[in-house]
């Protein structure tokens, strides 16, 4: 049976249940289920009717529970806000209350292990190496840092 709306099937039903009282006295035979019928129109309607006042309900227990909780959250932030003022954020008082205590920041190191440079260059790399009639086509010396933009790990030939 494909799933029809509630209300067309209420319709169909009360339809088939209008023409077979007005045929009665040619349908004594299935009248039981005619009555039956009835009865489960009846309880259907009153099950629908409760369905949707619990939905209804449902829907504004869910308003309530997100303005309650939205209301909630503010006040444990003020809370927390409140107590961290009385003992400062430093005291390991604020563990008694599932705060975290600040013990300072830990600092970050470079990954270099020394810092960046203070001006000159915007891209962080040590200068270029000397290119000289001495070098020729020898390599860079293997101690360098990579190359600038730019420069290709070619070895330089000036021809």
């Amino acid at each position: 049976m494909p799933n029809k709306a509630f209300a067309d099937l209420m319709t169909e039903w009360e339809k088939l249940l209008a023409t077979v009282v007005a045929n009665k006295d040619d349908l004594q035979s299935i009248d039981s289920y005619r009555q039956q019928l009835e009865a489960e129109v009846t309880t259907a309607r009153a099950a629908n009717v409760r369905q949707s006042t619990a939905l209804a309900e449902a829907q504004q227990a869910t308003r309530d529970l997100e303005v309650s909780l939205k209301q909630g959250h503010e006040l444990a932030d003020k809370l927390r806000f409140g107590i961290k003022s009385k003992y400062g954020k430093r005291s390991e008082k604020l563990t008694e209350f599932g705060l975290k205590v600040f013990r300072g920041g830990k600092r970050k190191k470079s990954t270099t292990g020394t810092p960046p440079p203070q001006g000159g260059s915007s891209q962080g790399t040590s200068p270029p190496p000397q290119v000289g009639p001495s070098q020729g086509t020898s390599p860079p010396p293997a101690a360098t840092k990579a190359a600038p933009q730019g420069a290709t790990s070619e070895p330089h030939n000036p021809s």
